[in-house]
């Protein structure tokens, strides 16, 4: 499967380092928080009961423990889930402080009482991760939390574990590890080429996502570099998914059947050296899929506006219904007959 598709690309990388504060909600500020993992887990989300509980206001603050060198960035995603619409994904970083804790703060103002979504925390090399579920819930009075200060500076290079990202020398890597794209729109993600001429790429998450892609790329012309497209409006429904470079291949070995179309959220991206999947990935990104935000007309307003306004260029007729051609000829006729009329008159005198 060979193509070449011209691509406009966005990227829009947002992140905050946020430092501690205590979780707290209209239901449950004084609650006593529980850690979402076991005791002896890396990273921990501190809620109450079984889930986290923000209120839909600004500034609701979430927070948990991190078993890691002060400094080290905790990246934590919010998804909506279930039923929840609009469907929202943010995102957030917090550094982890001398108590070893991190925290970091959410605006939720937007969202719905009743809304739901799934939390995830976990280090910037994914050697740790802890996920929670969680509820909105209806905001009374001032809910506004304060959020993270002072927090120390962080140190991405200190952190458990030796981070994933490939070297230079790396058989097979990522031209960059964040790709953004428009829901229903189609990313670009580079591949650079070394020791090896194919490569196993890893689309998000069966168990996490609920969407996994498998395929295997080839540097078909030796060039040592391809580019691999990302069709998110036909991901997981059939259709050419991925699509190469010319002069490159794409082979999809298999893929999660979807009803609807990618949501937006961040999906991760793991590339493996080689034919075949292996235990440890050499390199990883992420594939940032964001909510479109595409203004309409409504018929009222097309309804309103004057002919003046409406040019052919735009609407392909003018006030009056003909089309520019047809007009044209009109206007020519009109001058025409004007001009016999005019010379008429002077020869007659």
């Amino acid at each position: 499967m060979r193509s070449t598709r011209p691509i406009l690309l966005a990227l829009v990388v947002l992140t905050a380092a946020l430092g501690p504060a205590v979780l707290a909600s209209p239901a449950a500020a004084e609650s006593t928080a529980t850690a979402s993992a076991t005791a002896d887990s890396a990273i921990t989300v501190e809620h109450d009961g079984d889930r986290v509980t923000v209120a839909n206001g600004t500034s609701q603050v979430v927070r948990g423990t991190a078993d890691a060198p002060v400094g080290t960035e905790v990246l934590v995603r919010v998804r909506s889930s279930g039923d929840t619409t609009p469907r929202f994904l943010k995102t957030a970083t917090g550094v982890v402080t001398e108590n070893g804790t991190w925290a970091v703060a959410f605006d939720f103002s937007e969202q719905y009482a009743g809304n739901t979504f799934a939390l995830s925390a976990r280090f910037e090399d994914g050697s740790a991760e802890a996920a929670v579920d969680g509820d909105v819930v209806a905001c009374e009075g001032d809910c506004a939390e304060t959020p993270p200060s002072g927090t120390p500076t962080p140190i991405p290079e200190q952190t458990p574990t030796p981070t994933q990202t490939a070297q230079a020398t790396a058989p097979v890597a990522f031209g960059e590890n964040i790709f953004v794209v428009d829901a229903g729109g189609v990313a670009a993600v580079p591949l650079t080429f070394d020791e090896r001429d194919e490569a196993v790429v890893v689309l998000g998450n069966e168990t996490k996502s609920n969407y996994e892609l498998e395929a295997l790329v080839r540097d078909e012309d030796g060039d040592g570099q391809a580019v691999l497209y990302v069709d998110t409006s036909l991901a997981g429904r059939g259709g050419e998914t991925l699509s190469t470079s010319g002069g490159d291949s794409v082979e999809v070995r298999s893929e999660t059947s979807l009803d609807s179309m990618l949501d937006p959220a961040t999906y991760d991206v793991s590339l493996y050296a080689g034919g075949e999947r292996t235990a440890r990935p050499a390199d990883v990104g992420s594939l940032v899929v964001q909510a479109a935000d595409t203004p309409t007309t409504s018929a009222a307003d097309t309804a309103d506006a004057s002919p003046a306004t409406q040019t052919p260029a735009a609407t392909g007729t003018t006030g009056t219904g003909f089309g520019s051609i047809a007009m044209g000829a009109i206007v020519s006729g009109a001058f025409l007959v004007s001009g016999a009329v005019l010379a008429a008159v002077l020869l007659k005198k």
